[in-house]
């Protein structure tokens, strides 16, 4: 059972300068879960980018659709790890927004940021990716986001 009194203790462990300790909080976080989601959504804009990655990985366990926009919002950020983790927890989410969402980030400056997107786009199971999956899969320099557009069509197309 997770207390609402680990929320602080865990919001300022994100701030350590230890990554297993960020992890941890990250986990703990997720765990508490819809009491966790406002003080989570609040560091999406923090300056660091660290933070804004922890967030957003917590929020995507939470699994919360009230994130949903935030975490939309992130894909855009600067910073390749954050939109990375923005795309991975919007993947893990049900809704109408996120396969549009997903199929912009398939022309990603990087190529973990792509995998993920095309990830995202298998579970959402929409038809509507199969013809951005193809012209991916026909632009895509990296062998393992090719790879992984290939899986992601024959999901799609079961």
């Amino acid at each position: 059972y997770m207390s609402p009194s680990q929320l602080e203790p865990a919001l300022a462990d994100l701030r350590s300068s230890d990554k297993d300790v960020r992890a941890c909080a990250s986990v703990t976080l997720s765990r508490l879960g819809k009491i966790a989601v406002s003080p989570l959504q609040a560091l999406l804009n923090d300056p660091d980018w660290v933070i804004r990655y922890r967030a957003a990985e917590a929020l995507g366990a939470i699994g919360d659709i009230q994130s949903i926009d935030s975490l939309i919002a992130l894909t855009t950020d600067e910073k390749d790890h954050v939109r990375y983790m923005a795309a991975k927890s919007l993947g893990k989410m049900q809704d109408p927004r996120i396969p549009h969402i997903l199929k912009r980030l398939l022309t990603d400056d990087h190529s973990y940021t792509r995998r993920i997107a095309v990830e995202g786009l298998a579970r959402s199971g929409s038809d509507s990716a199969l013809t951005p999956l193809m012209q991916a899969l026909e632009r895509e320099p990296d062998p393992d986001v090719k790879n992984a557009i290939g899986n992601a069509l024959s999901q799609i197309k079961k």
